[in-house]
């Protein structure tokens, strides 16, 4: 990538537009959690458009005004998606048929994608200054997306508008429809189910996990899981106590799609009799197990007339706290701990990396 040494001080340093909630932040995380909230969360709100499956082109994203205020980089977006830890992200190279003009965006079916679709006016809708000259198909399968990343990560093509990035998983974005590139788990193909299906939580949010039923997306449209650490990990790395206070366990250090490293409580699922009883469950390209789970019996439904859906208690296997010492919480039984009023009254920690 151009530039590389200036920008790698850049990254290493801060660089401009560290101020207000990044300061102190590297640069790198600055642009990865801004890409991540607005890829996420925010394209909609924020008038960055983007497709059913969840893509914007990279030149709307780069134009975004908080990536614009930090005055992030092409390269600097590439070496985010390159060099993040758990995946987060996917690129295409979409190059123009007619790359003579800069600002001709790509497109991909079967959706428009975001800044090459005129007004019913004529006038050329926000982020592109003319429709697109190339519709091509976005990639089908969780094998030819990481390929399709690989491939735009290592073109030589500077020009941003003909690159299309998103969020692996994670979002909110109603209009995202995650399973148009999820990969989607049956029991006809038991050998590509997961041997681990774990969730990671906190203290705090353990015994309204109970009192609600289970797992809920909260938000989101899935419920994450992780695939490892393996419950026999888990049980052979025990916990951290009081006598290894300050040492982190390897198993807590690893960094796993789908969990934060800093769960206090892991849950295991049994998938296949989840699967079983007609819950859906997803992979994503980087590897997290997806589940938006069951409707609740009672019938209920949010705000939007959409039924309350639940990854139900019924499909836990093994509940494992693993910073306070006390072990096994489920399934529940002679010898099981209750979690101390102390732990449960702290909350769950904010959102960070």
């Amino acid at each position: 990538m151009g530039q590389q040494g200036k920008e790698g001080k850049d990254r290493r340093g801060g660089g401009r537009g560290g101020g207000g909630r990044g300061q102190g932040q590297s640069r790198d995380v600055q642009v990865s959690k801004a890409l991540s909230l607005l890829l996420r969360h925010a394209a909609e709100k924020e008038g960055v458009k983007m497709n059913a499956q969840g893509y914007a082109n990279v030149a709307d994203v780069l134009a975004w005004r908080k990536l614009k205020s930090i005055k992030a980089t092409f390269d600097e977006i590439k070496h985010a998606v390159e060099s993040s830890d758990k995946k987060r992200f996917a690129l295409l190279h979409i190059p123009s048929a007619q790359p003579t003009e800069s600002t001709t965006r790509a497109t991909l079916t079967p959706t428009t994608v975001p800044g090459s679709e005129e007004h019913p006016d004529g006038e050329v809708a926000a982020g592109g200054d003319q429709p697109a000259t190339s519709v091509v198909e976005a990639p089908s399968s969780n094998e030819e997306q990481a390929n399709a990343t690989q491939t735009a990560l290592a073109s030589k093509d500077s020009e941003p508008s003909n690159y299309m990035i998103r969020a692996t998983q994670g979002h909110t974005i109603q209009s995202v429809d995650a399973a148009s590139f999820l990969e989607p788990l049956t029991l006809e193909d038991e050998s590509k189910l997961p041997k681990t299906v774990v969730h990671g939580t906190f203290h705090g949010a353990w015994p309204l996990i109970l009192q609600s039923g289970g797992l809920r997306a909260m938000g989101r449209h899935h419920v994450h899981f992780a695939t490892g650490p393996s419950r026999e990990a888990t049980l052979a790395a025990g916990s951290t106590t009081s006598q290894d206070k300050g040492k982190e366990s390897k198993q807590e250090n690893q960094v796993i799609s789908g969990m934060r490293r800093d769960a206090q409580i892991l849950i295991y699922l049994d998938i296949k009799k989840a699967l079983a009883a007609g819950c859906p469950f997803w992979r994503s390209e980087n590897g997290v197990i997806l589940s938006e789970g069951l409707p609740v019996p009672n019938g209920k439904t949010d705000a939007e007339g959409n039924p309350e859906k639940v990854v139900s208690i019924d499909f836990f296997e093994f509940v494992f706290e693993r910073k306070l010492g006390l072990g096994q919480l489920w399934p529940k039984g002679e010898g099981v701990k209750e979690l101390p009023e102390s732990a449960t009254k702290k909350g769950t920690p904010k959102n960070r990396r």
